[in-house]
């Protein structure tokens, strides 16, 4: 465990050092499921925004299921606090949207989940829902979530004047679909993204907007932390000191505050991994003094 966290601390440093093609202040970084991601309220066109994904380590984001789709969905509208009106995409149905990493850029019609942008990757869908030809359909069982499903049909994608080859999550209704659901937009279109990591990214610039409050930090005694809800408690709890070292951990927590005391604590800096009973979790940063 302590060379987990200490290879994640050293993985962050190093992304923060040689990724500068997103701001840190524009960032909300959750994890859930073993994994990190981040919401970068950044504007670029799709094959930027894939380019920054992988310049930052990452991807733009795999959706594998409903539950992977509604937290990621969550983290965007609530978490990250994203405006549904923020941006607009003319051939979308003019609504904002937020892009992911599918695409049929290399073969029409041949949709992947292909958000490094190499030409590779899982063919989850194949056609055009019924707004366009109306002979798209799911491949090997995979999850879609194109405009209109959740009425019982897919209405997207359609290629609409043929420009649309990106895929990203509506933000509000279109024709076509309703918020949360996803369109073929053209890839010109400079949305938000979502970057995917397979491994947790673990330490979160302070800077970074949280769900969680801490205070008061820093602290020589006692350290609140907050921001959960009767709906999303705390789950658990994890602090570890910089050598990736576990000094504490907490489970079954569920309450909507955590008190730690932190008297007996070296002075430094340490690292609390907040867990939320919806699965996400937040780490932050925490400082002792004496």
């Amino acid at each position: 465990m302590k060379l987990f966290y200490t290879f994640v601390i050293t993985l962050f440093v190093s992304l923060e050092m040689n990724a500068q093609c997103a701001s840190t202040t524009n960032i909300y970084l959750f994890n859930y499921a073993g994994k990190s991601y981040e919401i970068v309220k950044e504007v670029k066109n799709w094959t930027n925004a894939s380019a920054c994904a992988v310049a930052r380590g990452g991807y733009l984001v795999q959706i594998n299921t409903a539950a992977e789709d509604s937290v990621v969905y969550n983290a965007i509208t609530v978490g990250a606090a994203v405006s549904s009106t923020y941006a607009s995409a003319a051939d979308g149905g003019g609504i904002a949207y937020v892009w992911i990493g599918a695409t049929d850029r290399q073969t029409e019609g041949t949709w992947l989940w292909d958000g490094d942008y190499n030409n590779t990757g899982t063919n989850f869908w194949t056609g055009q829902g019924s707004a366009g030809a109306g002979t798209g359909a799911a491949i090997g069982g995979n999850y879609v979530n194109w405009g209109g499903t959740s009425l019982g049909t897919a209405e997207e994608p359609d290629d609409y004047i043929g420009i649309q080859d990106c895929g990203a999550i509506g933000l509000n209704t279109w024709p076509h679909g309703i918020a949360g659901e996803w369109n073929d937009i053209s890839g010109l279109n400079n949305m938000y993204y979502v970057i995917e990591y397979d491994t947790l990214l673990g330490i979160i610039d302070n800077e970074q907007k949280f769900q969680s409050i801490i205070y008061p930090n820093p602290s020589g005694d006692l350290i609140t932390i907050s921001g959960a809800n009767s709906n999303n408690q705390f789950s658990s709890c994890k602090v570890m000191n910089q050598m990736g070292a576990m000094i504490l951990s907490e489970e079954n927590v569920n309450a909507s505050s955590i008190t730690l005391n932190v008297s007996e604590y070296s002075e430094g800096i340490y690292y609390a991994i907040i867990f939320f009973s919806d699965g996400i979790s937040e780490t932050r940063k925490i400082s002792v003094v004496k």
